[in-house]
């Protein structure tokens, strides 16, 4: 045909392209299991136990440290946000009259 270009449908591209995506919690699933299996099989040695023993706690004390942090930091936001409103609820009953012998007062 002479006019094939008429007749052309497009199609899109492919690619083979694979996405790679690393998932830090599934790595340490898959670790822990290949753990148990050689702790049920008799395969692990003392050494390896306590190694894993020293690694496991370290975590857990890493996240005892990160929980304390945002637990102030938290606390803190709490107890700014009540000053404020106790600050406001005192100008709405007190009135706004007041505030200027309060200002002087403390100037």
């Amino acid at each position: 045909m002479k006019f094939r270009f008429l007749n052309k449908t497009i199609e899109h591209k492919r690619f083979g392209y694979t996405p790679m995506y690393y998932d830090e919690r599934k790595e340490r699933l898959a670790e822990k299991k290949d753990q148990y299996k050689k702790l049920q099989n008799g395969e692990m040695s003392d050494e390896e136990r306590k190694v894993i023993l020293r690694g496991n706690l370290r975590h857990e004390f890493s996240r005892a440290d990160y929980r304390k942090r945002e637990q102030k930091t938290s606390n803190m936001r709490i107890l700014l946000l009540i000053g404020a409103i106790l600050a406001l609820g005192y100008l709405v009953f007190n009135g706004m009259d007041d505030i200027d012998s309060i200002v002087n007062k403390l100037w």
